[in-house]
């Protein structure tokens, strides 16, 4: 693809998207210091590129990339292990479209496993461990210079005094600002890096080790008065979004009375501290400022405190939390306290002994300022469990079951959490506990809370609401048979042999093997239900081939089907039709996905879709035999159900609808490739002699009535019909001449 000529070749940075679509945050701080500290030193042009709010599809992103090109250098932050799948197959659809650009990365998974990125064949040129600023100025500045840029791993490089970096250029953000409150309920924004604690869980120290660091007060002013300039405060919760804020107390105290003084009161502030250092003083500045800080309780039982390593003193820190909640309540300050269930270590009795302190915490007094977040552990690279979890499991009987969970398309939240704590917990155990003991206290939290008396108040109300329905006893029953269908595909241990040069351990294709990045339009709900099911088909390996998840990705099935039906497809949900015999209107995405990797219909061939009751199957097969190839979409139902449905396929001409007994399909007409999603008794004489005449290839169910059927790919030679067994499904039979019913089709 060639770029508009611009005589200033830019560098490009762009974020992938996050998987969460709800409570966005704008601002991308870390970009826009990385792209404005580039900027100031070299003058060259910068472009940033958020993936969450460009919308479109993969070819509107192509075309997007065009205009803003010619580019110097393209940097794909990697910013979480969430990020990983989606960040590699979006560098390999940039690389394929830029193949003489260099490619970097970097952010906390980049610096916690930065051979993930960079190995033979990796899209990627070069990987930044730690902070970006100075390692991607060297690179530019060996790209100006006409120099090869360094390959492989640099860093890290930090910035000892923040000051040194130039103000934040928000006009790097001049193509989202119009929308911003629209994209964004959050801005984002940092005023120090680092943290000086050593928190068993936390990844932080991958990408800033121990060190804190902090505009001076009154720079740390200065950028929130800047930032009051080119936007309005009043209408935006800021998120204060540093791992530490106000480590040090005599910074706290001046930078909170410089945004009293100064008027800089948004909606609100949010920001992560801790309790230890907040005296009455502090609590009634942050009040005033109109702050609202999250506090990482963690554990309210002492012996967690020292496991976790998050204090050597737990009574003290306890009794520290406990002074927080007075205080809070006698100022008027917010807060949410964080809690973390099933940390390695953990025990039913700790378990216990953390809800005792949190009922104590929050229920005691007749109303409270805080309210409660509950979290369970996760493995999270980088973290000290992480790098060491051969001794937790010596020693505490912990047990990892998807070590290297950033790697699987599906459920990546769920395995991260998929641990047992320690001998006597077990992963069921915790969750049982922790969904069963904590929706009651969240109710009690809910009925004591005080707000501020603002219209901000309803944002703390819903998270105390989400925080209550994500811990109900169905969302509890979802969760653990979600969790034992992924203990049935376990990921390969750390370290040992992996499928492919990467290092990728997961099921389905490698992430930079996929044909498109995915996560584009995450405000769209039907894009999002059909990218899960795709994550889902490649974590079980049902789907390898390239065309097959672009074909899932781009054909939509709520525009054949019901919006239920549809819903329930792609949740690989059966839904039967109200008479036996009758016509499904579909089957799950899995079977689907499974008849369509084993047919593997190639460009210019011949298909059927040999029960097209909606549509949607025969779309499918049109994207995979392209407009040089046929397909015929076979229709159960009468002559108005069909030109129906031949209105519904016009965005496809190689679709031809005809009507028929579906049973009898197979020997109807030339056909290299075919489809029936219902079952028969048996391939009959004549549907053999049909694949054998046109040498085709179908996948149908074949077997009982009432029970389990063999899905089968039938491949006709010259001499013989070749049945290759796919998966033992249950779909439903038909009627029709070679049914398990006899009678006439019908569309159920």
């Amino acid at each position: 693809m060639k770029a508009h000529l611009r005589p200033d070749p830019a560098v490009l940075l762009i974020a992938p998207g996050i998987i969460k679509w709800t409570d966005l945050d704008f601002g991308l701080p870390h970009l826009v210091s990385m792209g404005g500290y580039v900027q100031h030193h070299t003058g060259v042009r910068v472009e940033l590129l958020d993936l969450n709010y460009e919308g479109g599809d993969h070819r509107q992103l192509a075309r997007t990339l065009d205009e803003l090109g010619p580019y110097l250098i393209i940097g794909i932050s990697c910013f979480s292990s969430y990020d990983f799948m989606r960040t590699m197959a979006l560098a390999a659809f940039v690389k394929e479209l830029y193949p003489d650009v260099p490619l970097v990365t970097g952010g906390y998974h980049a610096s916690a496993l930065p051979t993930d990125l960079i190995y033979d064949g990796s899209p990627f040129d070069t990987a930044i461990v730690g902070e970006g600023e100075l390692p991607l100025l060297g690179l530019v500045r060996q790209l100006l210079g006409g120099q090869a840029i360094t390959r492989g791993i640099i860093g890290p490089n930090a910035i000892e005094n923040l000051d040194d970096l130039p103000p934040y250029q928000w006009q790097l953000l001049a193509r989202y600002w119009p929308r911003a409150h629209q994209i964004g309920r959050k801005f984002q924004i940092y005023l120090s890096r680092g943290c000086t604690y050593k928190c068993t869980f936390c990844m932080e120290r991958a990408k800033t080790e121990y060190r804190w660091r902090a505009y001076s007060p009154e720079r740390a002013i200065d950028e929130l008065e800047r930032l009051s300039k080119v936007t309005d405060l009043s209408r935006w919760v800021v998120n204060l979004a540093d791992p530490l804020f106000g480590y040090k107390r005599s910074w706290r105290r001046q930078v909170l009375r410089g945004v009293i003084d100064k008027g800089l009161l948004p909606r609100q502030y949010w920001t992560l501290t801790r309790s230890d250092d907040l005296q009455d003083e502090d609590v009634e500045l942050l009040a005033k400022a109109r702050f609202s800080i999250g506090i990482g309780v963690e554990s309210g039982s002492p012996e967690m405190l020292k496991i976790m390593r998050k204090t050597a003193v737990p009574d003290r820190y306890l009794s520290q939390l406990m002074q927080l909640g007075q205080l809070s309540r006698k100022h008027g300050l917010s807060w949410a306290g964080n809690v973390i269930v099933g940390h390695p270590g953990e025990t039913q009795e700790t378990m216990r002994q953390t809800h005792a302190f949190l009922k104590e915490l929050f229920t005691t007094a007749k109303e409270t300022c805080g309210w409660l977040s509950i979290d369970p552990f996760r493995l999270y690279p980088g973290a000290q469990v992480h790098e060491q979890m051969a001794d937790w499991q010596r020693e505490h009987g912990a047990v990892f079951h998807h070590p290297t969970w950033w790697q699987s398309w599906y459920d990546g939240a769920l395995r991260a959490e998929l641990v047992d704590p320690s001998h006597s917990l077990d992963f069921e155990g915790r969750v049982r506990f922790m969904y069963d003991h904590y929706e009651p206290l969240l109710g009690e939290v809910a009925k004591r809370f005080r707000g501020q008396g603002r219209d901000v108040d309803k944002v703390f109300l819903r998270s105390i609401e989400n925080e209550q329905r994500q811990l109900s006893p169905r969302a509890r029953d979802q969760l653990l048979a979600r969790a034992k269908q992924a203990r049935r595909q376990p990921t390969a241990p750390s370290g040992s042999p992996t499928s492919d040069k990467s290092g990728y351990l997961g099921h389905g294709p490698s992430p930079a093997n996929l044909p498109l990045p995915i996560g584009l339009h995450v405000k769209d709900p039907w894009v999002r239900q059909r990218e899960m099911a795709v994550r889902r088909v490649l974590a079980a390996g049902i789907v390898r081939g390239e065309r097959l998840i672009e074909a899932l990705l781009q054909v939509g099935p709520e525009r054949f089907m019901a919006e239920d039906v549809a819903k329930a497809m792609l949740d690989d949900r059966p839904v039967w039709p109200e008479r036996e015999g009758a016509a499904p209107q579909t089957v799950g995405v899995s079977t689907i996905a499974m008849a369509l990797e084993a047919l593997t219909p190639d460009g210019g061939e011949r298909a059927a879709d040999l029960c097209a009751v909606t549509g949607y199957v025969a779309a499918l097969l049109a994207e995979l035999v392209g407009p040089t190839g046929e397909v015929v979409a076979h229709h159960p139902g009468g002559w108005l159900s069909a030109r129906s449905l031949s209105r519904q396929l016009t965005a496809w001409p190689q679709i031809r609808v005809i009507r028929g007994d579906p049973t009898l399909a197979i020997r109807g007409y030339a056909m290299d490739v075919g489809f029936l999603g219902a079952a028969l008794p048996r391939l009959s004489t004549p549907q053999r002699e049909a694949l054998m005449a046109e040498q085709g290839r179908a996948v149908l169910a074949l077997g009982p009535r009432f029970a389990k059927q063999d899905l089968v790919l039938v491949h006709g030679t010259a001499d013989s019909c070749q049945e290759k067994p796919l998966a033992r499904v249950r779909l439903p039979v038909l009627t029709g001449k070679a049914g398990w019913l006899r009678g006439q089709p019908q569309v159920g």
